[in-house]
């Protein structure tokens, strides 16, 4: 669910710095489906000057985030995603040509459009 109302108008702002129509529709989406999430508390924020979007369990921990681009947005698989053994990097770059690994070990796809959203939250069980 959605738990930050207070940067509430970073929504509106973030979604103009979209540039492609398909990755605007795919931030809208996932920002939809985060909102019926009831596993995970999500809101947006500025992290320097990256725009952040976090997951949080109900633990505290943060598995996954995503940042938005111009032309596409970039899911982060985070450390106890990557180590929670639920899944691999293997099956992650059988469904996505963009997956990659971070210098801290984290794993990222580009999510461009809605079916890429729709491919990872059938991979996520969402």
């Amino acid at each position: 669910m959605l738990t930050d109302t207070k940067n509430a108008e970073l929504y509106a702002e973030w979604l103009k710095t979209i540039l492609d129509p398909q990755a605007k529709a795919a931030f809208q989406y996932i920002v939809g489906v985060a909102a019926g999430l009831e596993a995970y508390e999500c809101h947006i924020q500025w992290k320097g000057e990256v725009r952040d979007f976090r997951f949080h369990d109900i633990g505290g921990e943060q598995p996954y985030s995503f940042i938005t681009n111009n032309r596409w947005l970039l899911f982060y698989f985070r450390p106890p995603a990557v180590r929670s053994g639920r899944f691999s990097s293997k099956e992650l770059m059988n469904f996505f040509d963009s997956f990659g690994e971070n210098s801290a070990g984290e794993w990222t796809v580009r999510l461009r459009s809605i079916p890429d959203v729709e491919r990872l939250i059938g991979y996520l069980g969402w």
